[in-house]
């Protein structure tokens, strides 16, 4: 503070001394003892002020207000924390101390979360022909060569009602800090309010990337499903909801250092909040996820149980009603050998009593067709008589011998 006091002092003095040089100069306009004088006069003033800075910033400078200044006039606003100002007759490029608001016009960004809406609404504060104040502090100019200022309306601090309405972060670049408390204590209003940057109602704002990524994972249902399509469609839905989780809390890690000053200055100051909460609706939906899996492990373990046992069943099933098929079969075969040999049986018996009754017919045929014999008694055997030869007893017919006195029988 004491180095930047005698910077200030030192600048101030600079500035006076080149105000006079150009307003006033030495080697212009009259040159009367009397103008000579004058001009002197205001050199030795000068010369007066260096010495008492080079002697005196053993002391701290008195404190600075809005006063101490200078009047401007608003020519436009360029974005959420640059504005161009008429400062004496020339337009200047003022870039507002210790507040940063998102980018809108960089030449290598997009535009940033909120960029367009800080834009309006510091245009909302700053209309053409707004008569303003400019406060400064150690350093007047950035490496852009803007002019860096406090902007005062009315007495508010445009630098601090920026950063009331969420629309910038409160910055510290030093040497300059003149803004930064007053700036920081309104940024703070915001957040306890929930207000532009650190609100929920833009998707864009770290507060609403980090509840939608805890949302996602907290709506998830802890309950397990009882059939096993059920738990694979719910497995399949948190294993989503943790993919996306996963990737929102990379994505808002990922702000840490990132080209996004404003959102990562954002989340700088949420993530010993947002951490612990997303890293417990994240375990939370791990244990879903592994009670889920579990789950749908028993079920197949049980479903292809099932389907063995029913494989078995039907494997027993098919190779009874193979046997009764074949028992069947074997039934059949032996029934129609059977009924083979019944019939062959009786065919033989058919063309046996075919036979026997040609055989019949054919011997009464002959029967019919043999000469019929004529009884004749039997001849009574006698004892042979004298010229009666041997036939004793013979009462057949007869043939003689010629002459009548022997026979035989015939």
């Amino acid at each position: 503070m004491f180095l930047g006091a005698c910077r200030d002092y030192t600048e101030r003095l600079t500035t006076c001394i080149f105000e006079i040089h150009q307003g006033d100069s030495l080697f212009r306009g009259s040159n009367s003892a009397g103008a000579l004088a004058g001009r002197l006069g205001k050199v030795v003033a000068a010369v007066a002020v260096l010495g008492f800075v080079a002697t005196g910033c053993t002391q701290a400078p008195p404190a600075k207000s809005a006063s101490d200044g200078s009047g401007a006039t608003v020519v436009r606003v360029i974005d959420g924390d640059t504005i161009v100002a008429d400062l004496s007759g020339t337009e200047t490029t003022v870039r507002l101390l210790n507040i940063d608001t998102p980018e809108t016009k960089h030449p290598d960004k997009p535009v940033q979360c909120l960029g367009a809406e800080a834009t309006e609404f510091t245009k909302s504060l700053l209309a053409p022909g707004d008569r303003i104040e400019l406060a400064y502090d150690v350093s007047r100019l950035d490496p852009y060569g803007r002019t860096l200022a406090g902007v005062y309306k009315d007495g508010s601090l445009v630098n601090a009602d920026i950063a009331a309405a969420g629309l910038g972060v409160a910055v510290l670049f030093q040497p300059n800090e003149r803004f930064y408390a007053e700036v920081l204590a309104a940024e703070q209003q915001a957040q306890d309010g929930g207000k532009g940057l650190f609100g929920t109602d833009v998707a864009c704002t770290v507060p609403a990337m980090a509840q939608d990524a805890i949302a996602g994972l907290e709506a998830l249902e802890d309950t397990v499903p009882a059939g096993v399509e059920a738990v694979g469609s719910a497995l399949g839905i948190v294993a989503a909801a943790i993919v996306a989780g996963k990737a929102k809390s990379a994505a808002l890690q990922a702000l840490d250092g990132s080209g996004d000053a404003v959102r990562s200055a954002v989340w700088a100051s949420r993530k010993a909040t947002y951490l612990p909460l997303m890293s417990a609706a994240m375990d939370r939906a791990a244990s879903i996820e592994k009670k889920l899996s579990a789950k749908e492990s028993a079920l197949v373990q049980a479903k292809k149980e099932a389907a063995a046992k029913q494989a078995a069943k039907v494997k027993a099933e098919a190779k009874a009603k193979a046997k009764a098929a074949a028992v069947a079969k074997a039934q059949a075969q032996a029934k129609a050998e059977a009924k083979r040999k019944a019939a062959a049986k009786a065919t033989a018996e058919r063309q046996a009593a075919a036979k026997r009754a040609a055989e019949r017919k054919a011997a009464e045929r002959r029967r019919q067709a043999a000469p019929k014999k004529t009884y004749r008694a039997p001849v009574q055997k006698s004892r042979p008589k004298s010229g009666g030869g041997s036939y004793s007893g013979y009462t057949g017919p007869r043939c003689y011998a010629p002459g009548g006195k022997s026979w035989k029988p015939c």
